[in-house]
Formats: C-alpha cells, sequence, structure tokens
C-alpha cells in the first residue's frame, strides 16, 4: 500500500468525522500496489447512507480537511449505492480489491 502512516491516520480519523462511526474507508486502485509509481488515491465509503446533497457536501468538507492536513493530493471518493441499488462496476471493483484503512 503507497500511502504513509500519517496520511492513513488523516484519512482515516476525517472519514470518522464527516461520514461517522459507522463508515468505513477502502483504498483501492493503484495505490494498493506498492510495485506501481503515481496515481491517485482511490477511496470508497461505506456506511454512509444520506441523500446525495449531503454525500455531496460531506464529500467536499472531507476532502477539504484531508487536503489541509496531507498537502495536495489527487483524490477520488466513491460511495458505495444505498442498500437495495445495484452495484456498478466501480463499485465491484472497489469491493474486491479495496484495502480496509
Amino acid at each position: 500500500m503507497r500511502l504513509t502512516p500519517y496520511q492513513i491516520k488523516v484519512l482515516k480519523s476525517t472519514a470518522k468525522e464527516i461520514f461517522g462511526l459507522r463508515s468505513d474507508l477502502l483504498l483501492f486502485g493503484s495505490r494498493v500496489d506498492d510495485k506501481l509509481r503515481g496515481g491517485d488515491i482511490d477511496l470508497y465509503i461505506t456506511g454512509f447512507n444520506c441523500s446525495v446533497d449531503q454525500r455531496l457536501d460531506a464529500k467536499l468538507r472531507f476532502l477539504v480537511k484531508v487536503k489541509q492536513k496531507i498537502g495536495e493530493q489527487r483524490i477520488d471518493l466513491v460511495f458505495a449505492p444505498p442498500s437495495g441499488h445495484a452495484l456498478k462496476a466501480i463499485h465491484r471493483i472497489a469491493e474486491q480489491t479495496g484495502v480496509l484503512l
């Protein structure tokens, strides 16, 4: 996993603060593979069920707080779909390959 211990700490604590204690944060994509270089930080959020407007607000607050602490990084944030909704390809990839932070 190509994140520093400090980055992991910031991501986890900010996720719990913004998305709640029942949320989980998974890292997926190229940053999971130690052999690769570069790439954005792809994160998958579970356990945060609310309206689209609330998700957008929470996403923006999360990204601002994280970037203030770890600096400018490309971060993609994907929310798990609400229960009863179909999984898209990106959700399946994140759930199959993601590493819980």
